[in-house]
């Protein structure tokens, strides 16, 4: 595959009259990484949310290993999700599981065999 892993042109986002993410350009090259800072309310997790497909932008696209991301129905986003991870900075887990039972919890809910659950868990 030629060209960047991620490509995002003239991302938009807003709520209501706030303003969160204007014109945003980006391109991440396969191997690169990136690292997101900002104050509280910049708009770094609204970012990482657009680029999962968790939120839809006003404007602009999303590209993903040449694919447009953008209004992709939620099945097809899916599949892409798998390959793009996602961390909350706090109050990620849930505290009435285990860790394993955390750690497998995404897996579960990707649709993984039970049987694969553990091994990958485990690793």
């Amino acid at each position: 595959m030629t060209g960047p892993l991620l490509r995002v042109e003239k991302l938009y986002k807003a709520f209501g009259k706030k303003v969160v993410i204007q014109g945003l350009d980006l391109d991440v090259e396969r191997g690169e990484r990136l690292a997101i800072v900002g104050r509280s309310g910049a708009g770094k997790s609204v970012f990482l949310k657009l680029l999962r497909g968790l939120i839809a932008p006003d404007r602009g696209r999303i590209f993903f290993e040449g694919r447009e991301l953008t209004g992709l129905p939620e099945r097809e986003l899916r599949g892409v999700r798998l390959h793009l991870g996602m961390v909350f900075q706090g109050s990620a887990l849930f505290d009435s599981l285990s860790v394993f039972d955390n750690v497998a919890y995404g897996l579960v809910e990707s649709g993984w065999a039970p049987v694969d659950v553990a091994p990958r868990v485990v690793e």
